[in-house]
């Protein structure tokens, strides 16, 4: 597939229904698909552990029949969903590396997977022509999302974006398309405040880690793997423990959600997508990756020991 192709895709499609992740860059992936259609769509906001439950849910009423296309976005579906996602009136945009190592499994199914440090990013280069008439305000934005997807947080104002996304009550989509359907123009005293309070509460949930470390050997070198438990503010901790105790690889263990998050410094080579399929059953990117409790980083863990004052 290429440009001319998803841009065909977007001009035909009467009635179109999107699926996307249900983070910041699925919010601005959305953004960008009613930018390039031209009006709101329909959608679900999902996340890859819970796609296969929604999408059922959702084909039971007949819904694949009543729309034109159906886009998922910026959600790796190719391992556990292949069977009722792969139709002809299916266009998936992704951008995990893992996804491109699968992208040959679709047979029916449009598929616009290459790897790029965000899904909005992708949708815009892959859209181009249908972004000529976008504002400054808005191109900065998608700049914005993508700065922070991947990690970067080279321009101002991106972090304290996800920030505020992860702090909007209710249907943080919605919110965020509402908020920013015209671009970043600053943030309101409002959104301030949120930010504001947020980042006291950062503050509070790394004053008070129980910290585990270990030196591991990844890709023939010696790691730093520094590990905690929170079960909020995740990337937040795992660049607190990445900064503060000079870790290449940081691990944070929600508890609640059962979950795993990988995060590395920035001169780290290691691809942490492989790390989290080894020891989490996960996936993800080089830089950002996440996986589940289980067996596997049950028998890891015995490797940490606890990092004392």
């Amino acid at each position: 597939m290429n440009n001319l192709d998803l841009n065909n895709c977007c001009v035909k499609s009467n009635k179109s229904f999107v699926f996307t992740d249900m983070d910041l860059d699925g919010a601005m992936s959305y953004l960008m698909m009613e930018w390039a259609i031209g009006k709101p769509v329909p959608y679900i906001s999902t996340r890859v552990n819970d796609f296969r439950q929604s999408f059922a849910n959702w084909i039971k009423n007949g819904n694949l029949k009543k729309y034109d296309t159906i886009y998922i976005l910026d959600l790796d579906v190719s391992s556990e969903c292949l069977e009722i996602v792969d139709k002809p009136n299916v266009v998936i945009i992704d951008h995990h590396d893992s996804h491109v190592r699968n992208k040959g499994k679709y047979k029916k199914a449009k598929t616009f997977i290459e790897k790029d440090t965000s899904c909005a990013k992708l949708i815009y280069r892959l859209l181009q022509p249908k972004y000529a008439g976008l504002s400054a305000e808005q191109r900065l934005l998608v700049l914005m999302v993508d700065d922070y997807d991947s990690y970067k947080l080279k321009v101002p104002g991106s972090h304290e974006l996800n920030l505020l996304f992860w702090n909007y009550q209710g249907d943080k989509l919605i919110k965020f398309a509402k908020d920013f359907r015209d671009g970043y123009q600053g943030f309101t005293d409002d959104q301030q405040s949120i930010i504001d309070f947020y980042k006291t509460k950062i503050r509070n949930v790394t004053n008070n880690l129980e910290l585990f470390e270990a030196h591991i050997p990844v890709g023939n070198k010696s790691r730093k793997v520094v590990a905690t438990f929170a079960t909020s503010c995740i990337n937040d901790v795992a660049d607190y423990i990445i900064k503060g105790y000079s870790a290449d690889i940081g691990i944070v263990v929600n508890t609640q959600s059962q979950k795993v998050s990988f995060r590395k410094n920035k001169v780290c080579d290691v691809d942490l997508s492989v790390v989290a399929k080894t020891i989490a059953d996960g996936g993800g990117h080089e830089y950002s990756a996440g996986g589940m409790l289980g067996d596997k980083f049950a028998t890891f863990s015995k490797l940490l020991t606890p990092i004392t004052a």
